[in-house]
């Protein structure tokens, strides 16, 4: 069977018998796929030194007879992060991503535009650190990329479009139908302000690059933030973006992701422990990180 060559990003990767790994990709051109890296624990000259989490390089495989694995014949780091084993947060933004991409990609279904996403995100994580208001801007992303992008600047039942930007609350955010539902529309669903609206749809059309634009943890917010663009937006408008992406993503998935347990608990810890923590705990796969920032995952 011949050779298939890629750029990948590693997602995931666990110990398999006393050698081997099971890992999986997402290859630009095969889209999510998952290998068996024969080896992998031995060979530094076949796997570029490691598989360590979010690693992007050059992947070559083969189909397996009658095994939906393929075998992982090399992979050739050609871009790493070290910084995210040194750094708590990164590393559950990392990890965060990966779990996303690989639950939510279909096997075997090339999507460029989404590795390239992904790319732009980790580069952007190594270089400039955590950001949740990043994390909010690539969850949109990657939802339109996939075709589940929410409906946001009218009602998802009606098409009504003259939606509050005040004090007004005049929908609900329904995972289930897609977006917002004016409440004409809907009786029941959480209701969601106007400025956590506005706030998500200015945040659909920040490119990541821009993210440090907007500060979602500030202490206050603009009457009409739509009207203020260079305005910060205030910590709970950015619960109420995290929790809505959080329930939109869910309704796409199988079963909850481990990740977001981590930054959860990641959370607490920080609040609990202003200093560095001593025992940090880890995500799977993640090696240990010695310190911690203050951002609200």
């Amino acid at each position: 069977m011949g050779l298939t060559t890629t750029s990948a990003i590693l997602l995931r990767s666990i110990d398999y018998g006393e050698s081997d790994r099971v890992v999986t990709l997402l290859g630009r051109s095969t889209g999510s796929l998952g290998a068996i890296a024969r080896g992998a624990r031995k060979s530094q000259r076949r796997f570029g030194g490691g598989l360590g989490l979010c690693s992007i390089g050059e992947a070559a495989l083969r189909e397996r007879g009658g095994s939906e694995l393929l075998t992982l014949e090399r992979f050739d780091v050609t871009i790493s992060f070290p910084r995210l084993g040194a750094d708590l947060v990164r590393m559950g933004h990392a990890a965060y991503v990966a779990e996303l991409l690989a639950k939510l990609c279909a096997p075997r279904q090339a999507e460029p535009e989404i590795y390239d996403l992904a790319v732009v995100f980790l580069e952007l994580l190594e270089a400039e650190g955590a950001s949740a208001t990043r994390l909010r801007i690539f969850e949109l992303a990657l939802l339109r990329g996939l075709g589940f992008a929410p409906t946001l600047d009218r009602c998802a039942a009606c098409g009504r479009s003259d939606l509050s930007t005040g004090a007004t609350i005049d929908v609900r955010f329904i995972a289930e139908r897609g977006g917002v539902v004016c409440q004409i529309c809907a009786r029941r669903g959480r209701l969601m302000r106007p400025s956590v609206r506005v706030a998500l749809a200015r945040l659909a059309r920040t490119p990541m690059a821009e993210a440090a634009l907007i500060d979602l943890a500030a202490a206050d917010v603009a009457h009409d933030v739509a009207h203020d663009p260079a305005h910060d937006l205030a910590h709970d408008v950015g619960g109420g973006c995290r929790e809505a992406l959080h329930e939109l993503i869910a309704i796409h998935l199988s079963a909850p992701l481990r990740s977001l347990e981590f930054l959860s608990k990641l959370t607490r810890s920080m609040r609990a422990k202003p200093a560095l923590a001593s025992e940090p705990i880890r995500p799977e796969g993640a090696s240990s990180p010695r310190g911690l920032e203050r951002e609200e995952p």
